[in-house]
């Protein structure tokens, strides 16, 4: 114990007298600890841990599929609720999901808030309590929607200012009065997809009276669900039971089943439904964060073995003084240990201070929320640390061990000797340095080519100078007192007064109304029948269906194929028209015109009588479901004759020379001048949309290429300090070769020559190590292929010119040595 103290000390001492160079060694390493702390924090929160509720590995994702026509999540019918929570056998619970938009009114101004519709039995499946009062319970079973409402701890502070009196107050929710029971703990948020924003109000029902129409077993109006299994049931048992369930239902339900839908029920973990989507990119960023971390080990185990060089006669005396070279390498290996550990500390602070930034990222990732820096975070950084520095620490030990005593003592008494071995040595360190940069540089080029081409992606559409704006028109949970869904005239005048007013607003050009967006993918799934293939309707087609006025396609500046747009005059009096797009003529009608061809769509109150509708135009294709996305068969109605789903989203697009930022109160008081109810949100560009929904491409990409430059700078900086230490070492060698007659040009190329050979080896270890791995982020590419040509040649280039550059300074300063004040230095 006594011993190791010591060494720590002298350790300490040691490295205190070196202020530069300590500096340097920590401030690389910790860039590396502190880029892994901080990924690691947030890979841990997001895929690692499991989700905060009782039985986590039980909970499970319960989605319903026609594989026969590759329709995946179609939603479930209420029967087929039942029939999972009594006839299945596999779950304990099961619970109905149906999230959507909800407006809040009765306050100073109405707010629009993201809703959860569920079962009774959904806070009990998660394991969840209320922070204050209550949760749904037994108490709280419906046909319809019961009275009681749960809310969000943001809203509770956010609304209410935290008052404990706000259990029992009355709210409205899209004109439908609602209790307040509870209020849930700060920590809770729904472990599912959202519309917008995280879950700020529950309510439950029992989907079986108004406003949802009479329960059907074809009848798909529950978008999700979770189930908790049964004790002693894992997930392969549940999956195997559950494919033999569906049989038995298709079998007896066969006219609800199609032969060939191929229906199904798939049981997945609900962990891995929320996060899967962005389980790549995050191990993409870690993967990148390892190799800077290898990187800035390389860089520091490069500068320890020159330190080590000038360090031979230390050595050598405390061996020549009986000390052991085991106690040599122990000694060494502390000074890196505690190198490792002040690194760690530091990359660990820097951690902490960059996920302050966290809920600020331009991306949406699951769980953000819950990323902090925990004993598991830290576990994990100490252990990278102290890998660190016992693997950067061990080589330089090593090789100071074995100097050979006379000798070391006599290059010592010179200034400082190095070997041959040693600057091979620092030569195999160079070449892998580089080649763990070339793999980084590779996969950040990849990256980078995925975003650049899709932003170069045709759309189907001009985005530029449009701006949009969304509001929610109210559903109440009577029909009767529902104005706009019960009376098609009423909402139609809703509809065209809105754009008509925002039409007259200085400055915008043309107006319009949708009730999707694009590249948003929130267009809602509908069934559809093709009158003249009724074999393929049969089996369950299913198509997003986007209701849209006149001149939508006209703001878009859409192509029209063959056919027309819509007018003023499909009105719900008059024959029912659509417009498709090109791939849905494709697949609907591949070897016929589709102009005249009939179809019909299933309604949301499920309509036994389904109109035909007559395609009266084709467009190009708009990429409605992102712009990495093919997406599936895409129909469009006049929305006088086809208002959309029950959750009346809609969104007012304007062709504009007017920023959203000036247009946003417009716009607002426009629509709030023909229906003062309703709360305007989300006003913003359509290159801003297009934005956010490369947000998660255009984080990762950006990120893995500042995490590429980084690596380029440290192999260029050991280019640099290998050939500058090589000069200073060599200057005796240097002076003799130009005494005997070299030119000052030839030295210079002697050097970047030295330079450039080893960068050529670790760029083509680079290469093949890349080769190897680039299929592996495959899944993160899009439009490019793992092996993209542009980048394997644009990445060597780039890395040789810097290498060159880094190069010129050496070998400046070795061609204005001069010969006869470097021989007197080494005589």
């Amino acid at each position: 114990m006594t011993t190791s103290f010591q060494d720590v000390r002298y350790g300490v001492r040691v490295l205190w007298k070196s202020p530069g160079f300590t500096m340097v060694a920590v401030l690389s390493l910790a860039l590396g600890v502190g880029a892994n702390t901080a990924i690691f924090s947030i890979v841990n929160a997001v895929l690692l841990r499991s989700l905060p509720f009782s039985h986590p590995e039980c909970l499970m994702k319960i989605v319903a599929n026609n594989r026969g026509v590759g329709a995946r999540d179609i939603g479930l019918s209420v029967p087929e609720l039942d029939d999972l929570r009594t006839r299945a056998g596999v779950f304990d619970q099961v619970t109905a999901l149906n999230g959507g938009p909800s407006n809040l009114t009765g306050g100073d101004r109405p707010q629009h808030l993201e809703i959860l519709e569920v079962s009774p039995n959904y806070f009990s499946i998660l394991g969840t309590s209320a922070h204050i009062g209550r949760v749904f319970g037994p108490g709280d079973e419906a046909q319809g929607f019961a009275e009681a409402a749960v809310i969000s701890d943001s809203l509770w502070a956010r609304g209410f200012g935290r008052d404990p009196g706000v259990l029992g107050r009355k709210i409205q929710l899209d004109n439908d009065p609602y209790t307040i029971v509870g209020v849930l703990p700060p920590g809770f948020r729904h472990p599912g997809s959202t519309v917008s924003t995280d879950v700020e109000i529950w309510v439950t029902c029992g989907f079986r009276a108004d406003p949802f129409p009479k329960p059907e077993r074809s009848l798909r109006i529950l978008p999700g669900a979770i189930g908790l299994l049964k004790p002693g049931i894992g997930l392969e048992q549940a999956q195997s039971r559950l494919d033999a369930f569906a049989s038995q239902l298709r079998a007896e339900y066969a006219t609800d089943y199609p032969a060939g839908s191929g229906w199904s029920i798939e049981a997945e973990p609900l962990q891995d439904s929320l996060v899967g989507h962005v389980r790549p990119m995050l191990l993409v960023l870690m993967g990148a964060v390892v190799l800077i971390v290898l990187l800035a080990s390389v860089n520091v185990a490069n500068l320890l073995l020159a330190r080590a060089s000038g360090r031979q006669r230390e050595v050598a005396v405390r061996l020549a003084l009986g000390a052991s070279r085991a106690r040599m390498i122990r000694q060494m290996l502390t000074e890196s240990v505690i190198l490792s550990l002040v690194s760690g500390v530091v990359g660990v602070l820097t951690a902490i201070a960059a996920l302050h930034f966290v809920p600020f990222l331009p991306v949406q990732i699951p769980r953000l929320a819950e990323v902090q820096v925990d004993w598991t975070v830290l576990s994990f950084a100490l252990l990278v640390s102290l890998l660190a520095g016992l693997g950067f620490g061990l080589v330089p030990a090593l090789q100071s061990s074995k100097a050979e005593i006379a000798v070391a003592i006599r290059e010592g008494a010179r200034g400082s000797g190095t070997s041959g071995k040693t600057n091979r040595l620092r030569g195999l360190l160079i070449a892998s340095e580089t080649a763990l940069a070339v793999v980084l540089m590779v996969g950040a080029g990849l990256l980078l080519r995925t975003f650049w081409g899709l932003l170069q992606e045709n759309p189907g559409f001009n985005p530029s100078r449009i701006v949009a704006a969304n509001f929610y028109l109210p559903v109440p949970n009577n029909p009767d007192l529902d104005r706009y869904s019960s009376n098609p005239e009423i909402l139609n005048s809703f509809v065209r007064e809105v754009v008509r007013r925002v039409n007259a607003i200085p400055g915008v050009d043309l107006a319009s109304m949708t009730t999707d967006l694009p590249v948003t993918h929130l267009a809602r799934r509908r069934p559809v029948n093709i009158e003249d293939r009724p074999d393929e309707s049969g089996k369950g087609l299913f198509s997003e269906v986007t209701s849209v006025t006149p001149e939508y396609f006209k703001v878009l500046q859409a192509s029209l194929v063959r056919g027309r747009y819509f007018t003023e005059d499909d009105d719900t009096d008059k024959q029912p028209v659509a417009i498709v797009d090109e791939s849905t003529a494709r697949t609907y009608w591949p070897d016929r015109d589709p102009i005249g061809r009939r179809l019909s769509m299933r309604s949301y109150r499920g309509a036994d009588n389904l109109p035909w509708c007559t395609v009266v135009g084709v467009i190009k294709d708009i990429n409605s479901d992102g712009l990495d996305q093919s997406g599936a068969p895409h129909i469009y109605r006049p929305i006088y004759q086809f208002p959309g789903s029950r959750a009346l989203s809609k969104s007012v697009t304007v062709r504009t020379s007017l920023s959203a930022t000036s247009l946003e109160p417009l716009i607002r008081r426009e629509i709030q001048a023909v229906d003062p109810d309703l709360p305007v949100f989300n006003v913003r560009s359509m290159n801003e949309v297009i934005d956010g929904s490369l947000a998660s491409r255009r984080f990762s990409a950006e990120l893995v290429g500042v995490f590429a430059v980084v690596a380029l700078l440290l192999a260029s900086v050991g280019i640099y300090g290998l050939l500058a230490y090589m000069v200073g070492q060599r200057s005796h060698e240097i002076g003799v070769r130009m005494a005997l007659g070299a030119m000052p040009s030839t030295i210079g190329r002697m050097i970047v020559s030295h330079g450039a050979g080893l960068a050529g080896i670790g760029v083509g270890i680079g290469l093949i190590l890349s080769g190897i791995m680039a299929p592996l982020i495959s899944s993160v590419l899009y439009g490019v292929r793992p092996l993209d040509p542009e980048v394997f040649i644009a990445v060597p280039v780039i890395l040789m010119v810097v290498v060159l550059l880094a190069s010129y300074i050496p070998a400046w300063r070795a061609a204005r040595v001069n010969p006869i004040v470097a021989l007197r230095r080494e005589s």
